[in-house]
């Protein structure tokens, strides 16, 4: 048998970002060439989907992301991230160790089934599910249902949490860009101040978002990053603010886009300065099925369960959820003190990984 633990220590130590994944796909390639009866897909981009047809009838189709995050490691573990500034502080070491351990079972259990199993590039921010889809690829087979799991630092190993309907938001993310022009600061009326208009945008999107929606339960505006100017004495020629927009219905997120162009163009009015809203990287909400659900809800055998509640957050794995029927499922893996994900300090307990295993096994027959 296969050392898991081993294999989500030597995936931790080399995160890549999105569809950079090059050293994390030959990983696994020379992982997956040990096992015998299954079939290897690969593509012009990092991402591998393994076949095991040994059944008849549709696929069931269990998915894993790969990549990981630009974010400096600070979890002191003897097996920290080798490469400067990255790190998976999203847990995608421990999804892909997963579905290497679901694939050395079914093959163990010479299982009588057709499934496909996908290493997915590009989860965080990059649009790889919606790539894989327009490959084609998967249009090849008849594939029934889609699974995916993801680590959660604040549910405890050997406890799951999902929900029937909408889980994930809808999800894009939005740069607003000012252009002013610059002078010393000692002649700053010459110029024309576009770090000012990223403020007064700031203050009046959010004025904006509180009266369109006065319990904002539903949706999420918000900026976190912003850069202006280029020396301490100078008017700032040009200012972006980066944010990310959320909203469980399509139509409150298209509304969130107008109010954001319409704050932009009084801004511009009021200071002078020329804008552009750019949206990118827009993921659709993850629409668990009902059905999918109550077989989960029926297979848990001694793992315990959690009703999911709506998450604002964003997974992409709502375009396969779109494309056939889908469950996604928050796997338990608090290591003791509760880190989010995302965050520097995040390390997930690696016993959360032989129960997704068990999870993946069980929803399989």
């Amino acid at each position: 048998m296969l050392d898991l633990i081993k294999i989500r220590k030597e995936l931790h130590k080399i995160p890549e970002l999105a569809f950079e994944e090059f050293k994390t796909k030959e990983y696994l390639i020379n992982v997956l060439e040990t096992f015998k009866d299954i079939k290897m897909h690969t593509f012009d981009f990092p991402g591998i989907l393994v076949e095991y047809s040994h059944g008849k009838g549709e696929y069931k189709l269990f998915r894993s992301d790969m990549d990981a995050l630009p974010i400096k490691e600070e979890t002191g573990c003897n097996f920290s991230s080798e490469h400067p500034g990255k790190m998976h502080a999203c847990g995608h070491d421990m999804h892909m160790t997963i579905l290497i351990g679901l694939i050395e079972r079914v093959i163990r259990e010479n299982l009588e089934q057709n499934l496909l199993f996908l290493f997915q590039p590009a989860e965080e921010g990059k649009g790889g599910a919606k790539r894989i889809i327009e490959t084609g690829v998967l249009d090849k087979y008849e594939i029934s249902e889609a699974y995916a799991l993801h680590v959660k630092g604040d549910i405890p190993v050997g406890t799951v949490s999902s929900r029937s309907g909408i889980f994930f938001a809808n999800t894009e993310e939005v740069d607003v860009i000012f252009n002013g022009r610059s002078a010393h600061v000692a002649l700053a009326e010459k110029g024309i101040d576009a770090l000012y208009a990223g403020f007064e945008f700031y203050r009046i999107v959010n004025e904006k978002i509180k009266v369109n929606f006065p319990d904002q339960k539903n949706i999420l505006c918000k900026f976190g990053r912003m850069e202006a100017g280029s020396v301490r004495n100078a008017v700032a020629a040009n200012c972006i603010m980066e944010g990310t927009l959320r909203a469980l219905e399509t139509d409150d997120l298209k509304k969130i886009e107008r109010i954001i162009k319409n704050c932009a163009q009084i801004v511009s009015e009021k200071i002078g300065v020329q804008w552009k809203v750019n949206i990118f990287n827009f993921y659709t909400s993850v629409i668990n099925n009902k059905t999918l659900y109550q077989r989960l809800l029926s297979r848990l055998g001694n793992i315990k369960f959690e009703p999911g509640k709506i998450m604002m957050g964003g997974e992409d794995f709502g375009f396969f959820a779109k494309k056939y029927k889908g469950l996604l499922i928050l796997l338990g893996a608090n290591q003791g003190e509760e880190q989010d994900l995302h965050s520097s300090g995040f390390l997930p307990d690696e016993k959360a990984i032989e129960v997704g295993v068990q999870l993946f096994r069980s929803l399989i027959q």
